[in-house]
């Protein structure tokens, strides 16, 4: 990863956004701005509220050389705010509409890693109100959201009482039901289209859930993670694939289950705008193999932005 490029051009950091993400949109804006900042961008950011009459004025009004999409979820992540860039000829980070709708779309991703070789958990897509009336999967198990981030939406149901106490308020009806994967949660940055490390989340109580992802002192990140070597290849190689058949560009995340005592490994989701705040995972792996966070934003900002 060359981070000595020279910086340059004009730069708009999209932030914000109208899904459930948003407020982790905002801190991971706060800390790219931060760093656009100190490395000497001509830079400014937008807060998109969901109105694309508004943000295409924005950017007819001030046109960047390059966006800096810093959104998480819904129509920042699934590929119509790259489409729309697309038609403005406005270069911009991150994937490009079809790898961000494939992986956005956990119908779709889950199809396209198993048909790669990649183990998935157990699992079907079914409405919410059927299954709650009539689940069909052994306890415990999990329900998400098919196209949800930020384990936003995300629900490990031990039995009938705690399935019945779930109040789904999310406008999709549909929801994602898989096997609960006992055991460690897993996860590998790909940088520069390679794997970088892989991280074991510890969770203080409970799983890795919205709360724990984003509040100090819930969650330890163990980098690298004490797991056979053979795991790790493994995990970096699922990450690596999964990457790649999506079509993701420069960066991603994936996440992954390893069972210790079945040995089996399974793949979960890719990210293909993953988080930048300060307990953020594409962040800390980065500094794990040398990589400052300026750098990081640099790098981001020059290759994904102007190399296309």
């Amino acid at each position: 990863m060359n981070t000595s490029v020279k910086v340059h051009g004009k730069v708009c950091l999209l932030k914000g956004g109208d899904s459930q993400e948003r407020e982790i949109s905002l801190l991971t804006a706060k800390e790219c701005l931060l760093a656009l900042s100190e490395l000497g961008y001509d830079s400014h950011d937008y807060d998109f509220s969901g109105d694309v009459g508004e943000l295409v004025d924005h950017l007819k009004t001030d046109p960047p050389d390059c966006v800096l999409n810093a959104l998480h979820g819904g129509s920042g992540e699934n590929g119509n705010v790259q489409a729309l860039l697309n038609l403005m000829k406005i270069p911009y980070s991150h994937s490009g509409v079809a790898a961000s709708a494939m992986a956005m779309d956990k119908r779709i991703s889950r199809r396209l890693f198993a048909s790669n070789g990649l183990r998935i958990p157990e699992g079907f897509v079914k409405k919410w109100d059927e299954f709650k009336a009539n689940p069909t999967m052994d306890y415990p198990f999990v329900v998400k959201e098919i196209d949800g981030g930020s384990s936003a939406g995300v629900y490990v149901v031990n039995d009938v009482k705690a399935l019945q106490a779930i109040e789904w308020k999310y406008k999709n009806n549909e929801v994602l039901v898989e096997k609960y994967i006992p055991g460690l949660e897993l996860s590998v940055s790909v940088l520069n289209n390679n794997p970088v490390a892989v991280t074991n989340i510890v969770v203080s109580n409970g799983f890795y859930d919205y709360r724990n992802k984003y509040s100090t002192g819930c969650s330890f990140h163990e980098i690298p993670a004490k797991i056979p070597e053979k795991v790790r290849k493994l995990a970096m190689e699922y990450a690596m694939t999964a990457h790649a058949a999506l079509g993701c560009r420069w960066i991603s995340r994936s996440d992954f289950r390893y069972d210790h005592v079945a040995d089996e490994l399974c793949i979960l989701e890719v990210n293909t705008q993953p988080g930048m705040t300060k307990l953020s995972l594409v962040p800390e792996q980065a500094k794990y193999v040398g990589i400052s966070f300026n750098q990081l934003v640099q790098w981001i900002v020059e290759e994904a932005c102007y190399d296309i």
